[in-house]
């Protein structure tokens, strides 16, 4: 037994196991009903993007960036991004619809200009500019999901009040060498995930960079080294903690990176502030996954599956050693996943199930001995299944959809169209919330997202807070709004327009 299992053991900590935050973060674009590219403006009702914690873009002004407030659970989570896509679909034009998948649809010249140049994020005009020379707008319009994940912060403390206070210097060391075991475990085995998840099988706008014999389908365009990466001879590390720091130093130095934000590697360790000294000062708050392709079979965009998989993953790889000369292995690993990636859908490598059949044994151990719920074990029969066939994963159902011009122009626009007329069909304010809270109550949430105010619902009460400034409401309480929940907020919260308005 290791010294982190004998002190979860000894303690009785194991039931922190299970309670990490998680917080989701969703790209996606707005086009036409017809494919092209909307030149719509940025809903003006969700005020400013440099402010609202929810609702923002990304590279350009169509690309939506919405983030679910961190929560405990899967189920909680992917009600916080289902709702955000409620509120989303409500604001969209006549014409417009949410695209549902990674790689947008072939764009005209005209079209793919234009999303390089629908950027009306001042404060960003630089960075934008700069990624679109380096990279160019192909490469930098592919949308994901990011997995935001924290380790349980009352065990991360008593791990180290228990022992680890003797094997590292500071708190901060510590919660740095823990969160990056987990990264190199993820980067160990990302080729699994990009199997089992990937979704990106065709390229509708090609990169420049793309080889003359690449074949298309592909399993995971976007995962692969033409897609969200860095450029070659620029991959950052994992080999270790500090020579990541190094690296990133390194290329933020020399120019070669804009920022810590140019860091595109599959997973990112995240401090409370925005610098390499705050990581290695104060330790890692969070760890960010990045290499998840969109869902387009899931109406939040990401499925319970694949969820509750990676946190069972986690879970495991905290308890579990890492392997000898894991340096090794990590480019070995860079390379299977390279290979999955590119690879046909309906195919898989004779190595691919006598690699991963012992983790999925391993995993339903883990899940066994901690007697976790059902939902685990679920993840881990659809894994097994997708071992199994390759049609059943997210690229191999897609395979079905291609169309016999070798898009999904066809299949992404019959899902976004259904999917806003499910929306459209949602009879509360905010559906998510049905059963939770009253209707009045989820009208003052929609308002408080669109203006910016953080939400927290607890099991009794509505906390809304804009910096310092908080107010609180019993979770049943019905309103009968006089002036509506928009101006009643405003009267509430008299700064939000100043605070917006100094902050475009």
């Amino acid at each position: 037994m290791s010294k982190l299992s004998q002190i979860i053991a000894e303690n009785e900590l194991s039931s922190l196991l299970t309670k990490n935050y998680m917080g989701l973060e969703l790209e996606e674009h707005r086009l036409l009903k017809d494919g092209r590219i909307s030149r719509y403006p940025y809903p003006a009702e969700f005020l400013s993007r440099r402010h609202n914690p929810y609702l923002k873009t990304d590279f350009a002004d169509n690309m939506l960036e919405i983030s679910g407030t961190p929560t405990l659970g899967t189920t909680a989570n992917l009600a916080n991004l289902e709702m955000l896509q409620q509120l989303v679909t409500d604001h969209l034009q006549a014409d417009e619809i949410i695209w549902p998948l990674s790689i947008a649809p072939a764009f005209s010249k005209d079209d793919l200009d234009f999303a390089g140049s629908f950027n009306t994020r001042f404060w960003m005009a630089e960075y934008h500019d700069y990624l679109q020379q380096k990279y160019g707008t192909a490469r930098e319009i592919f949308t994901g999901v990011h997995v935001n994940y924290s380790i349980n912060q009352t065990l991360v403390q008593s791990l180290w009040d228990h022992g680890f206070n003797e094997d590292f210097a500071t708190l901060a060391d510590f919660k740095n060498a823990l969160n990056f075991k987990l990264a190199q475990s993820f980067v160990l085995w990302r080729w699994l995930f990009t199997y089992f998840f990937g979704a990106s099988p065709i390229a509708g706008n090609l990169p420049s960079d793309l080889p003359r014999d690449l074949r298309f389908p592909v399993r995971s365009l976007r995962s692969s080294s033409y897609g969200y990466a860095n450029q070659k001879g620029e991959e950052i590390t994992y080999d270790s903690f500090e020579e990541q720091l190094a690296q990133l130093k390194e290329r933020i130095d020399q120019h070669q990176f804009f920022s810590m934000h140019e860091f595109y590697g599959p997973v990112r360790l995240k401090g409370r502030g925005d610098s390499l000294a705050d990581l290695q000062n104060n330790g890692t708050e969070r760890l960010e996954f990045r290499s998840f392709d969109l869902d387009p079979f899931a109406p939040a965009r990401v499925s319970p599956a694949a969820l509750n998989f990676l946190e069972l993953f986690l879970i495991n790889a905290l308890l579990q050693p890492l392997p000898e000369k894991p340096a090794e292995q990590l480019k070995l690993a860079a390379q299977r996943n390279e290979q999955i990636a590119l690879q046909h859908p309906a195919e898989v490598f004779a190595w691919v199930k006598p690699l991963a059949a012992p983790l999925i044994k391993q995993l339903r151990a883990t899940a066994a001995q901690l007697d976790l719920p059902d939902k685990y074990a679920k993840s881990l029969d659809l894994a097994e299944q997708r071992l199994e066939n390759p049609k059943l994963t997210l690229s191999g159902q897609l395979l079905d959809h291609i169309s016999p011009q070798g898009d999904l122009l066809e299949f992404g626009l019959t899902t976004a169209l259904a999917d806003r007329k499910r929306i459209a069909e949602y009879t509360e304010p905010l559906a998510a919330l049905k059963g939770k809270c009253s209707a009045s109550l989820q009208s003052l949430i929609r308002q408080a997202v669109e203006l910016g105010i953080k939400v927290r619902l607890d099991q009794r009460h509505l906390h809304l807070q804009l910096k310092e400034h908080e107010e609180i409401f019993p979770i049943h309480v019905t309103f009968d709004y006089q002036i509506g929940p928009r101006e009643y907020l405003l009267s509430l919260f008299p700064e939000v327009l100043k605070i917006n308005n100094d902050q475009q």
